[in-house]
């Protein structure tokens, strides 16, 4: 896979629209990727601008009480944007779906993967925000290939 982004970089939140296009352009073969960052870390804030990047027009929301929010995108097709922070154990991701989106192959968006333990069983690309300063953010891009 030929990245053209750094592993770690610093960025303020006006350069997101343009650092998402260049992440999904580096791993838009990837079909899973994993959000993680503390609370106000800008998680939701990606999946808004890259969505935008993919064509959805739909207003991106944050999954927290729906757990799961479904989109099309005529570039990634179906788009799977989750949030697991709220559930209990791990177990409950066959409930929502999730290991069915993955077999699928649909474009899947998860936040808060580590809350229950979850780590994809196909390639995937990890991706964890953290909050500096006031609109800037340090991200970390890492690919998994099983």
């Amino acid at each position: 896979m030929n990245t053209i982004l750094p592993e770690v970089l610093e960025f303020e939140l006006g350069e997101l629209p343009t650092l998402s296009a260049q992440i999904f352009s580096s791993y838009k073969q990837i079909r899973v990727w994993v959000l993680e960052g503390s609370l106000g870390a800008g998680k939701t804030t990606f999946v808004q601008n890259l969505a935008k990047v993919i064509g959805i027009d739909e207003q991106i929301v944050s999954p927290t009480f729906s757990l799961l929010n479904e989109y099309h995108s005529d570039i990634a097709g179906k788009v799977c944007h989750l949030d697991l922070y709220r559930l209990n154990n791990i177990s409950e991701l066959d409930e929502i779906g999730l290991f069915e989106i993955e077999e699928r192959g649909y474009f899947c968006l998860v936040e808060w993967a580590s809350a229950v333990g979850y780590t994809p069983s196909v390639p995937w690309l990890e991706i964890s925000l953290e909050h500096m300063e006031n609109t800037k953010r340090k991200i970390r891009i890492q690919l998994h290939e099983n």
